[in-house]
């Protein structure tokens, strides 16, 4: 399975918590973990819901954990992890799959926590506002990236071709689309194939489109930057970040201070692609 780096941060707070207390690692130390966790959604996470890190510490001490339970080895964590904490991992990894994605995420986890239903996650669930907690961590985000100092990066020489989608590649193009990731973007798609400037970029190898990206489709909306999509078994070779910058750097020429990433799954992702940032909501206060 792989891991964002910030699950992976996560995963080694949730162990670290677990020294600390139960010697073996249970789903309640993954959302330690999560708290303690101080970037992007999960340091939001802590702003909004300030005492909930006070409230699980107390759970930890009132649960009453299996003290036969010797727990099992699961990479890539050193400690034990317990059954509870595999079956979570699991649901995670079902999570990310259900979206196509391919790097497990603080969000997988945190859905997956509150997914597991058995008696020590009914414990932990019992009195916190799980939907606020979900809301912040696990739902899509937008996000905003800065294009006043952006500047086009050295992209690696690559067997892909990557150029703007013409009228002729409408066809080809909405087949692949269709085909990976179903109908919902072929609205935005055929707004933006009918503008005289077509607003697409499309990656190709031998056998055709295997990716592409766009800019002010969704909604007719200006300075929106998706949807993107990269066929599954293209994905983690620079495809998607490639593709990312071609749209970033014409929303740049046409004179946009900022371009907005509408709920984007992948956060870290964008992040480290292009420094974007999660837009921060407001919520009710704890």
């Amino acid at each position: 399975m792989r891991y964002t780096d910030r699950s992976l941060r996560i995963l080694k707070y949730a162990e670290m918590e677990a020294e600390r207390t139960t010697k073996i690692v249970y789903p309640i130390h993954l959302l330690l973990g999560v708290l303690l966790e101080r970037t992007s959604v999960c340091a939001e996470l802590s702003i909004n819901y300030p005492n909930l890190s006070e409230i699980i510490n107390k759970k930890v001490t009132d649960i009453q954990f299996d003290k036969e339970d010797k727990g099992l080895n699961y990479e890539p964590f050193t400690l034990n992890i317990s059954q509870t904490t595999k079956r979570v991992l699991a649901q995670a990894e079902n999570q990310m799959k259900r979206f196509n994605q391919v790097y497990l995420n603080e969000g997988h986890i945190v859905v997956a926590i509150f997914k597991v239903n058995d008696r020590l996650t009914r414990a932990i669930i019992d009195g916190l506002d799980v939907p606020l907690i979900l809301e912040i961590v696990s739902l899509p985000r937008d996000m905003i990236v800065s294009l006043k100092d952006y500047s086009f990066p050295t992209l690696p020489k690559s067997r892909i071709t990557y150029r703007k989608a013409k009228q002729k590649d409408a066809p080809s193009l909405k087949t692949f689309v269709e085909k990976e990731f179903g109908n919902g973007w072929i609205d935005s798609l055929e707004i933006g194939l009918l503008q005289e400037n077509i607003p697409i970029f499309i990656a190709l190898d031998g056998q055709g489109i295997i990716g592409f990206a766009c800019f002010d489709v969704v909604r007719r909306k200006k300075g929106l930057f998706g949807p993107m999509g990269i066929s599954f078994s293209n994905r983690i070779q620079g495809i998607g970040y490639t593709l990312l910058h071609y749209c970033l750097g014409e929303m740049k020429e046409i004179g946009y201070g900022y371009a907005v990433i509408g709920e984007a799954g992948p956060l870290e992702f964008y992040e480290k692609a292009c420094n974007a940032v999660v837009i921060p909501k407001k919520f009710t206060d704890h």
